[in-house]
């Protein structure tokens, strides 16, 4: 895991004025995010924390033309698309919000739409007055991470507050490899 607080700048918010923080956990639905907060749940979670909760929309790939109907513009298609991302959001918003409640945590869910996630991740820490942001490593491959960036590299670059990055859970895989290199001695 990477933490990091490289501007040492002060939030918005003080905790020491409420002795409550404020943690932004970025969400997006997958295994990786899920992880993230689990971790936050049994690693750093203080009595008083409230999370919120930031999901980021990214603008969907929308069908430039359909052949159903000829060269027409699709749109049907991207109207269906559009609303089921924002169906999507509400049931994550709904399922965290139980989860919240069974776990007795106080949780804010934001969805944002923005085509640039780790700048709306900086953007809502800092309207939210965050004492911290959580994230995963959302696993691109080198080549991916060069050509379209990594969200977690540009929230702990650009933001003024302790950023937490949260590796892959280990497989049985990396165990082995772990202990085989281990074993001769690397």
């Amino acid at each position: 895991m990477a933490c990091s607080n490289e501007n040492n700048k002060a939030s918005p918010s003080d905790s020491s004025a409420t002795g409550h923080r404020r943690v932004l956990i970025a969400l997006d639905g997958s295994p990786l995010s899920e992880h993230a907060f689990q971790w936050y749940l049994a690693n750093v979670r203080r009595e008083g924390d409230l999370v919120i909760a930031a999901h980021i929309l990214e603008p969907p790939s929308l069908p430039s033309f359909s052949l159903k109907k000829g060269f027409s513009v699709p749109a049907d298609d991207w109207r269906e698309i559009i609303l089921a991302n924002g169906r999507a959001a509400k049931q994550m918003e709904e399922d965290l919000l139980l989860r919240a409640a069974n776990l007795k945590l106080k949780l804010d869910f934001i969805a944002e739409s923005h085509k640039r996630p780790g700048e709306a991740l900086v953007d809502i820490a800092w309207r939210s007055g965050c004492h911290l942001v959580i994230m995963a490593t959302r696993g691109l491959s080198d080549v991916r991470r060069a050509f379209l960036g990594s969200v977690s590299e540009h929230v702990m670059r650009h933001s003024n507050l302790p950023v937490c990055i949260v590796p892959k859970p280990p497989t049985a895989d990396s165990h082995e490899a772990a202990g085989s290199a281990a074993a001769k001695g690397h």
